[in-house]
């Protein structure tokens, strides 16, 4: 019996589980859940590091004998400055935050948006690495001459357990900072940018072991898939090629998986981005937003004294009428404002809509509004790659929401299938798995996954309804 352990970090929540394989399936427990949200101090959003990597701490303390190894996996573009003692010189910055949004203008002054897409792959979006260092550079000069090393999210808390300062693949691909055909630092165009080089540690791929833990060296440290979206694209049973993926929780990454970037002018136009897999190819993917909207309602809800479960959230949304109003998820008045609800009612007055007042109201908008937007972006993807798919494949907790994977169903009019509900803690632990020489490839551990788990099933309803809706939806926005 092999026995992995797998952190994976979101940006709302982490969780250490274990996972058991027995050569055949794997089963997956939780040991330690911990919340995980940006602080904001002053005017700035930082990751508290200090407070993450007690908790880190804390799941392992809670951890049994005769474990084999440990994987690390974060959300992507944040990440760590480190001082020549090897002590990180301030507390990350968190994607929220906007000191980086003036540098999407500022980077034309070097080289054009397009230019910039087709060398790297990424959309370009201020929440990007590239551009938080150039904020950083033009802001905190002297904290970026300090610097002798930066590492991304999930190599930081690497590091901080094991001593060990590697990049891996998948989360450098969401840098803008990685040539999208070299697979490695561009560093003529960080030259160009920052006038020299950055103290960018090396590219490595994942499922390979690198050292061991510093609190408990009988436990390797493996790479993994640092990007928790690959890891969950890793772990979803795909049997059809070219099927559509969501890995749903705070973001909706929705996409598919490619052997070579897309870099068209449709593809920049429309937002799309290019990132690394597990297996070094393409996962070509909106980053969309999944339920940052519901989480950030749920918060003004508990405020005010009403606490839900999935299960009161599910009887609101019956109880509400359908299709009353929409809301673009993606619009910027969404992205952090101090009130969703009122941020959600200010959008349908300006778009001359009925305006959501009760739970019930804002949960249908919310819900019916995704649905649709992702079948908008499952359409481009297809268009893009000129490759169509029957197939949905939801993994990660929103696989759990029932209803909304229902409305997916419908809104795309394809067949959704959810699950593992872990999907990037078990992406996590088959590159575990392999890198301990269990496992020998991404088809084996997909296998595994459907000899160990559930996996539901959704079809299409309502098709002509919804088909209708979808043209209002249009007309409105």
């Amino acid at each position: 019996m092999t026995v992995v352990l797998a952190y994976d970090l979101g940006a709302s929540s982490g969780r250490l589980t274990s996972q058991k394989f027995d050569g055949e399936k794997i089963t997956v427990k939780e040991i330690y859940r911990f919340s995980n949200e940006p602080k904001k101090v002053g005017s700035h959003f930082f990751w508290d590091y200090q407070s993450i990597l007690k908790h880190l701490h804390a799941g392992l303390d809670k951890v049994e004998n005769n474990i084999d190894s440990l994987g690390i996996d974060t959300w992507g573009v944040d990440f760590g400055l480190l001082s020549t003692d090897g002590h990180l010189l301030s507390d990350p910055f968190s994607y929220r935050d906007t000191h980086s949004l003036p540098f999407i203008n500022e980077v034309k002054k070097v080289i054009s948006h397009f230019d910039l897409y087709k060398r790297t792959g990424n959309e370009i979006s201020s929440i990007n690495t590239l551009f938080q260092l150039m904020s950083i550079q033009k802001g905190q000069p002297t904290l970026l001459a300090k610097t002798v090393n930066i590492l991304l999210m999930p190599n930081l808390f690497v590091y901080a357990l094991s001593n060990e300062k590697i990049n891996e693949w998948t989360i450098s691909s969401t840098t803008q900072l990685v040539n999208i055909h070299t697979r490695e630092w561009d560093e003529s165009l960080i030259n160009d940018i920052f006038g020299g080089p950055l103290p960018l540690n090396h590219i490595e791929m994942p499922h390979q072991i690198i050292g061991r833990l510093t609190r408990d060296s009988s436990i390797k440290m493996a790479l993994v898939p640092g990007h928790d979206t690959a890891c969950a694209l890793s772990a979803l049973p795909l049997q059809e090629k070219g099927a559509i993926f969501i890995s749903l929780g705070t973001w909706g990454l929705v996409g598919k998986e490619v052997k070579d970037a897309v870099l068209t002018i449709e593809a920049f136009e429309g937002g799309f981005t290019n990132e690394g897999s597990s297996e070094g190819d393409i996962r070509f993917q909106k980053n969309a937003t999944g339920f940052w909207i519901l989480q950030q309602l749920r918060k003004e809800w508990k405020k005010q004294g009403v606490c839900l479960d999935f299960e009161d959230e599910k009887e609101a949304f019956k109880q509400a009428k359908p299709f009353r109003s929409f809301i673009q998820p993606e619009d910027k008045c969404f992205f952090n404002p101090e009130s969703m609800s009122e941020a959600i009612q200010t959008y349908c007055q300006k778009t001359n809509q009925p305006i959501p007042i009760s739970i019930g109201e804002f949960i249908r908008c919310f819900s019916e509004s995704l649905a649709i937007h992702y079948a908008r972006v499952i359409t481009q993807i297809e268009m893009l790659t000129g490759e169509s798919s029957g197939t949905v494949y939801i993994g990660g907790g929103g696989a759990q929401n029932e209803t909304l994977c229902q409305l997916i169903a419908n809104a795309t009019g394809k067949k959704v299938y959810t699950g593992p509900i872990e999907a990037s803690s078990l992406g996590n632990g088959l590159s575990q798995l392999r890198a301990l020489g269990e496992i020998t490839s991404i088809e084996e551990g997909r296998q595994i996954v459907r000899q160990s788990f559930k996996i539901k099933e959704f079809e299409p309803e309502n098709i002509d309804q919804w088909m209708e809706m979808k043209k209002q939806y249009e007309l409105i926005l």
